[in-house]
């Protein structure tokens, strides 16, 4: 076989293109075929969360995603959750802030039928006795969480910092709101929150892209439209700390929210590349904290919102370093906005969330996630190589913008712990 010529050049490689298409019932259908996949992913992302619920409804939202796994009127759950076991296939869900996503993985040559399992699971019967079961199922949840140290924190944490914006709303809502949700109410949530226009059909693996499409507009041809808007409000910070003493415990928990930006905004990129320099694995405060063997963990990431956003931070140590724990910290955080990044840090930073971001597309169950959550956020889908390359050009002076706004002088704190003398304020 003779050798290539080496004066040739190859042909440029194409990813697998992303096609997108408004269903004549107003459902949207995303979907990347990828011919060399070896399983197909499928989900549908609802975009409504904890936010969309009102005060007297908190964790409605939630509690619905428990009982769409409860069966349609036509399919029991028991039956719908042992055809879905008889395809291997790999089904849950989650609910967030702003968005509810039931997911399923499977082989290819099984997709159409865990399409169609997937499509019934999204019209529940609400059937009462299932309401009562679930009711107790999150209720033991949400008390499970409440002997959880970091679960604790965060939710004091957000109530703190949030206030009365909507994005403070605990998914899981309170044990009194959750016990006094009727069947009425859990079905008018489902009804105004779950139109097509709320939902977008996500597809990715090895499947035929035209078979999807007829596939869905035969499956969801009856789901009505609906006319749900979300709320969008502003929200200021203000620095906060609060000390939550819990003398059952052994173990400091501290946590702080500090103001970041929006999903959409321009520099979303050079804040998470930032929140890297400082929270990740190799970041300033693990070397500052975790490494001088001041705590035994810390992190700090940037989540974003649709109108805004937020850098998260916590770790965990010796109550009596507490106060010593948080002092670094915020020396930290200071010195960040005074002297900004160096170079290194930044090259570092941008590799490692590069190649993050390359690894996550090279399973179609978590290219689903990225595809899904880029269409509800930012109304398009980027190319792997497009996301990629977002991370790898960020400059310094972009990473200067944001510790321009100085997100670090708003911090909001949490302490929960056993009592370990005075913080400074």
């Amino acid at each position: 076989m003779p050798w290539p010529d080496p004066g040739a050049r190859p042909s440029p490689a194409r990813g697998p293109q992303v096609l997108q298409i408004v269903l004549p019932n107003g459902l949207t259908v995303l979907g990347e075929s990828d011919e060399h996949a070896e399983t197909v992913a499928l989900g549908y992302f609802v975009r409504t969360g904890a936010r969309d619920e009102t005060l007297q409804d908190l964790g409605a939202s939630h509690f619905i995603e428990h009982l769409l796994f409860k069966g349609s009127e036509r399919v029991s759950g028991r039956e719908l959750n042992v055809r879905l076991d008889a395809l291997g296939a790999n089904v849950n869900a989650f609910t967030s802030e702003e968005t509810t996503v039931y997911h399923a993985a499977c082989l290819p040559e099984t997709w159409p039928e865990l399409l169609s399992l997937l499509t019934e699971l999204m019209q529940p019967a609400f059937r009462p006795a299932d309401v009562e079961i679930e009711r107790g199922v999150i209720l033991e949840e949400i008390a499970m969480y409440a002997d959880d140290p970091s679960s604790r924190t965060f939710d004091e944490l957000r109530a703190q910092a949030w206030g009365t914006h909507p994005l403070g709303h605990l998914v899981l809502g309170t044990p009194q709101t959750v016990a006094g949700l009727t069947l009425e109410r859990l079905q008018d949530n489902f009804r105004s929150r779950y139109g097509t226009g709320s939902v977008t059909l996500v597809a990715c693996g090895r499947f035929d892209w035209n078979a999807l499409v007829t596939a869905a507009l035969a499956l969801t041809s009856a789901w009505p439209q609906g006319n749900f808007t979300r709320a969008l409000s502003p929200h200021s910070f203000s620095a906060g700390l609060q000390i939550v003493e819990d003398t059952d415990m052994n173990r400091a928990n501290i946590a702080f929210l500090a103001p970041g930006l929006q999903a959409s905004h321009p520099l979303r990129e050079a804040a998470v590349v930032l929140a890297e320099i400082l929270g990740g694995d190799n970041g300033r405060l693990y070397w500052a904290l975790v490494d001088g063997g001041l705590a035994d963990s810390v992190d700090l990431s940037h989540v974003e919102f649709e109108e805004t956003g937020a850098f998260e931070g916590a770790w965990s140590c010796d109550p009596t370093r507490a106060g010593q724990t948080l002092e670094v910290v915020r020396g930290e955080l200071q010195r960040v906005q005074l002297e900004s990044v160096t170079e290194a840090e930044l090259a570092r930073a941008r590799k490692k969330l590069a190649v993050s971001v390359a690894l996550r597309a090279e399973t179609p169950y978590a290219r689903l996630f990225t595809l899904g959550m880029d269409h509800t956020y930012l109304g398009r889908t980027p190319s792997v190589a497009e996301s990629v390359a977002a991370f790898e050009r960020v400059s310094r002076t972009e990473v200067e913008e944001v510790l321009a706004l100085r997100p670090f002088d708003a911090l909001n704190i949490v302490v929960l712990g056993p009592p370990a003398g005075q913080f400074p304020a």
